[in-house]
């Protein structure tokens, strides 16, 4: 089944609490995150990475944030 990639703004990730959905976050330094959206604060996004880990994502570092979606 064919996927694209959709770009998201900060203000689209509390859709994204609990779903289950792995997003890509790009930070300004070029680092990679796939991961899930566990919290959005007002300064960071607490994530948690396909290893388990938890993290803490300040938003003024975040570059982009891109999700997947059925391609119709």
């Amino acid at each position: 089944m064919a996927k694209k990639q959709v770009r998201l703004a900060t203000n689209q990730l509390e859709q994204f609490i609990g779903s289950g959905k792995k997003l890509n976050f790009i930070q300004s330094n070029g680092a990679v995150f796939l991961a899930e959206v566990l919290e959005v604060q007002s300064s960071e996004v607490k994530v948690k990475n396909t290893k388990g880990h938890i993290l803490h994502l300040p938003l003024a570092q975040l570059e982009e944030i891109w999700a997947e979606e059925k391609a119709s």
